[in-house]
């Protein structure tokens, strides 16, 4: 955008940062595959109330999305989908390609979505697990970093926004 507008996203996790060329924001165990990111998708006029569920798994499952490193993920399906005041709360669960077993690994994953008041973007966060770990304790250590999701703008300052040059960075 030729006017960005910084919006501050901050989520307890108790997952490292990742690092690397194929992060933006993230924290996930390397070990287990848990964790959590965030993504940032145009609202196009919309609340996030207002969204059909296909916004989010087009988005987070489509052909770019953080899940489709190795093919599209397959047997998509929302089991939940609740508002509590400007947050919108997602329950996904799908199977995506594992790069090193080559199988199809079901995942359980949990979203937190909110459009931060003077923008038009949805700002996510993403947290999960496969669903054998879900089911073995996972779910609360996923269920409590999405919990702590908050996206809101950022005060006013006289900092210049850098643009990192990511597709992200397209929509902001």
């Amino acid at each position: 955008s030729s006017d960005p507008v910084p919006v501050l996203a901050t989520f307890s996790s108790p997952w490292s940062l990742a690092k690397g060329g194929l992060f933006d924001v993230e924290c996930r165990d390397a070990k287990t595959g848990d964790g959590a990111f965030l993504s940032v998708y145009p609202a196009k006029g919309k609340n996030v109330a207002d969204l059909p569920k296909t916004f989010f798994t087009e988005s987070l499952f489509g052909s770019s999305g953080r899940f489709s490193f190795y093919g599209a993920p397959t047997d998509i399906k929302v089991k939940k989908s609740d508002v509590d005041g400007s947050y919108r709360y997602l329950e996904i669960v799908f199977s995506n390609l594992s790069q090193s077993t080559n199988a199809e690994i079901p995942r359980t994953a949990l979203v937190a979505a909110t459009i931060p008041e003077g923008t038009d973007n949805v700002v996510m966060l993403v947290g999960s697990a496969t669903s054998n770990r879900w089911k073995r304790g996972a779910e609360k250590t996923v269920r409590d970093t999405v919990g702590s999701f908050k996206a809101t703008l950022a005060p006013k300052s006289g900092m210049k926004i850098r643009a990192k040059g990511s597709a992200v960075d397209e929509l902001l």
